[in-house]
C-alpha cells in the first residue's frame, strides 16, 4: 500500500506542477488507479480489523467528507498560495495521511495472520 501511497502523492504533485498536457493526462490517470487501489486495501484491512464492519463504514463516510471539503481546502490554498505551494501541500499530506492507513494495513495483515493460525472449533 505505501508504494501505492507514494505514487499517488507524487502524481498529484505533478497533477499540480505540469503545464504538459501529455503528462497531466499520465498524472491523472496515475493517481486515480493508485486512489482506487488505497481505497480497496484500506478497506480490506478495516474489515479484518473489525468485523462488525464500523470500521469500514467510518472510513466510507470519513472519504466523503473529504470529497465534500477537499475542493474548499484546495481553492483555498490555491488562491492564497498559488499552484507551487498547493502541489508540496497535497503531496506532503498524502504522505502524512498514508501513515495511519499504513498501520492500519500492518494491522490488519497481523489479525489476518492470526485468524489463519487460530485452532478451528
Amino acid at each position: 500500500m505505501a508504494v501505492f501511497v507514494t505514487a499517488q502523492a507524487l502524481a498529484m504533485a505533478v497533477l499540480v506542477l505540469t503545464h504538459d498536457p501529455v503528462l497531466f493526462t499520465v498524472a491523472a490517470v496515475l493517481w486515480q488507479a493508485c486512489q482506487l487501489a488505497v481505497l480497496v486495501q484500506m478497506l480490506a484491512a478495516a474489515a479484518l480489523i473489525d468485523p462488525t464492519g464500523r470500521l469500514v463504514a467510518s472510513l466510507s463516510g470519513a472519504g466523503a467528507l473529504g470529497t465534500g471539503i477537499g475542493p474548499l481546502a484546495v481553492g483555498a490554498v490555491l488562491d492564497a498560495a498559488g499552484a507551487d505551494v498547493l502541489g508540496l501541500v497535497l503531496a506532503l499530506g498524502t504522505v502524512i495521511a498514508s501513515l495511519p492507513l499504513l498501520r492500519m494495513t500492518v494491522a490488519g495483515t497481523q489479525a489476518s495472520a492470526e485468524r489463519r493460525l487460530a485452532p478451528c472449533s
